[in-house]
């Protein structure tokens, strides 16, 4: 994630909030503080990966994130081990199946969860082969009384088991029930526990790194990937949604946006200033509409976000000044033009933020999101009609 970009696009928003009215700007700025601290407080997730050795972690990660991803032994390193993908965002992860080989001491691991607190317990076997657990769930309660001791840990504990995509659904559902009793039998265990999932992690990737369709036998995954991000702390969900394309996530976080930025242009539209406004709604729609494609996974810029409302028809030029420029004339009228005013910035703001939620979130085509622009009823201008 580019923090430097982020930091840009706020700094700018708060010299330009910062000429408005004192008490607009102390309303404004305590709506649009939570927004930046979900953006700015984000960080990559720190995973602690237990379970059986044999299990192939690089398929499960590999097939969680759409790209061949090749994790390193950590019998190399005993420690935190990052993985990023440009432009996508990263994870952190702390490989503690071989706690039983003298490569891999418990000192190490040991010192690992005291240096950083973890944010998951992911325990890992392997479908195809039985499930003799005892060794690695005494390893796994060694561990998490370890977090909860150094951090006060309150991590939850995953269960994942991985089977061939041919193995039938009656056996693989006695396996994952057979995974979730050896990891709920013991108090530790089981006062952590969240889920047991069953999954099917084979891909092909091709050399450019694309998936071969012909070959993604991949199933229950993006349940995976939902689950996984939604147990995470709030710091760590921004970049895990983006990376492994948690669409639900992704949706509540730009929906939790655009209610605020839309409550953030109502507030600035009711005001008696009369056009002196459009620099600031302005730059308050092209913040969110960038911070909507970031949370979908895409580089976060301006730029972008010009780009796009462009392809709207939504040029800076002619399109918003019209609009805008009708929504304040109606600030003019008597009485009830601010409040008329405010709602139609509202509106507005609304609609831009739905359509790009659609567009970049949901996925629909560049058509498709005009139509649905369209549908959000934006204001039009006087000469419109």
């Amino acid at each position: 994630m580019n923090h430097q970009t982020l930091l840009a696009i706020y700094d700018k928003l708060e010299a330009i909030i910062s000429k408005l009215p004192g008490p607009l700007q102390n309303a404004v700025f305590g709506e649009l503080r939570p927004i930046k601290q979900i953006f700015l407080s984000q960080r990559l997730a720190r995973i602690v990966l237990l379970g059986d050795p044999r299990a192939d972690a690089s398929a499960l990660f590999s097939a969680l994130v759409g790209n061949d991803l090749q994790m390193i032994d950590p019998r190399q390193t005993g420690g935190w081990i990052t993985y990023e993908l440009r432009g996508r965002g990263g994870f952190r992860i702390l490989d503690a199946r071989r706690l039983h080989e003298t490569s891999l001491t418990w000192s190490a691991l040991a010192g690992a969860v005291s240096e950083e607190s973890p944010d998951l317990f992911v325990f890992l076997v392997d479908g195809s082969k039985s499930l003799d657990l005892g060794l690695e769930c005494e390893q796994a309660t060694r561990l998490l009384e370890l977090a909860e001791q150094r951090h006060q840990s309150k991590a939850g504990l995953v269960g994942v088991i991985d089977f061939p995509s041919t193995t039938p659904s009656g056996e693989v559902e006695a396996r994952r029930l057979e995974l979730q009793a050896w990891l709920t039998t013991s108090g530790k265990l089981s006062g952590h526990f969240v889920k047991s999932l069953a999954v099917s992690s084979f891909v092909r990737f091709r050399v450019d790194g694309s998936i071969d369709p012909e070959r993604d036998e991949r199933q229950n995954v993006d349940a995976l990937g939902e689950l996984l991000t939604r147990e995470l702390p709030e710091e760590a969900q921004v970049e895990m949604a983006r990376l492994v394309a948690a669409k639900k996530i992704q949706l509540e976080i730009g929906q939790r946006l655009l209610r605020s930025v839309t409550t953030i242009c109502a507030a600035v539209g009711v005001q008696p200033i009369p056009f002196a406004d459009f620099p600031v709604l302005t730059a308050l729609q092209f913040a969110m509409v960038s911070g909507i494609m970031h949370v979908s996974g895409r580089e976060l810029g301006l730029k972008a976000a010009a780009e796009f409302f462009g392809a709207l028809g939504l040029n800076i030029g002619v399109g918003m000044v019209f609009r805008e420029g009708s929504r304040a004339a109606v600030k003019l009228l008597p009485g009830w033009g601010n409040a008329i005013s405010g709602g139609i910035a509202a509106a507005g703001t609304y609609a831009i933020g739905r359509t790009a939620i659609g567009y970049f979130i949901e996925g629909i085509s560049i058509s498709e999101a005009r139509r649905l622009l369209r549908r959000q009823k934006l204001p039009k201008s006087p000469q419109a009609k």
